[in-house]
């Protein structure tokens, strides 16, 4: 009972304070820093700073991870506030791949690469690529999407192209376990002529355009359902006075 007491005070009160205030409070016990690093609590808490006149915008640069607040539309450069990744590397090996809820999923370039599920305001950060077997990232091959399920839970979906095979799996923050999927038949996916976006979500659904580096006849958009966790194969309409590659916006 008194459990779920302070989960409804940390749900309705905490979740109203600025982020700084939040880490800080993970301090004072043992219980504070488990409900406050829930999978829930994020989520709540970047609902409730949404509707804050004073935004937040989150720049990588060469020499440092900046925080600046974005009042009417408009960067306030003297609220630049500038914070840790908690991995040690260089951050020039560091690209932000998909955001969802404040949480940024990360790429950190290196052999092999690897991928980390960051909340910049718990400081958690689960290495999605160290445990067996594991899940490499590969940069020019791979694809990756974030979403959020019914259930509410935050799960990344990484389609993987290996020996001119199309491997998706998804990973849920819930359970910190990767489970695997199937996927499309009949056709070259996985042919190194194609060049695969990231994932873009649009009413529950996650689109990765596929375009075809020599012929955009060829070109396709696979379209993946979070709810039925099912595959489907989207046409892209061609302009017939193109010719060659063309890639990505």
């Amino acid at each position: 009972m008194q459990h779920l007491e302070f989960e409804m005070f940390a749900n309705e009160i905490l979740s109203r304070l600025p982020t700084k205030y939040v880490a800080r409070l993970r301090c004072v016990s043992k219980q504070w820093r488990y409900d406050l690093s829930s999978h829930l609590f994020p989520i709540i808490h970047y609902l409730r700073m949404a509707n804050n006149p004073y935004r937040k915008v989150f720049m990588l640069t060469k020499s440092s991870i900046d925080i600046h607040n974005l009042i009417g539309g408009k960067l306030d450069i003297s609220s630049r506030k500038i914070i840790s990744f908690p991995v040690d590397t260089h951050l020039s090996n560091l690209i932000i791949l998909a955001s969802q809820y404040g949480i940024l999923l990360m790429c950190i370039q290196w052999r092999p690469n690897e991928l980390i599920l960051w909340n910049p305001t718990t400081n958690q950060f689960p290495n999605l690529c160290d445990k067996k077997p594991k899940k490499n990232f590969d940069l020019r091959e791979d694809a990756v999407g974030i979403y959020m399920d019914s259930s509410n839970d935050l799960k990344i979906l990484l389609l993987q192209r290996r020996k001119d095979d199309v491997i998706p799996r998804v990973y849920s923050r819930n359970t910190c376990e990767w489970k695997s999927l199937t996927f499309l038949k009949g056709a070259d996916y996985a042919s190194s002529l194609y060049w695969w976006s990231f994932g873009t979500l649009c009413n529950n659904v996650l689109y990765f355009p596929s375009p075809h580096y020599w012929t955009p006849a060829k070109s396709y958009t696979i379209a993946f359902d979070v709810e039925s966790e099912t595959f489907s194969k989207v046409s892209i309409p061609q302009s017939t006075d193109l010719i060659g590659r063309q890639t990505n916006p």
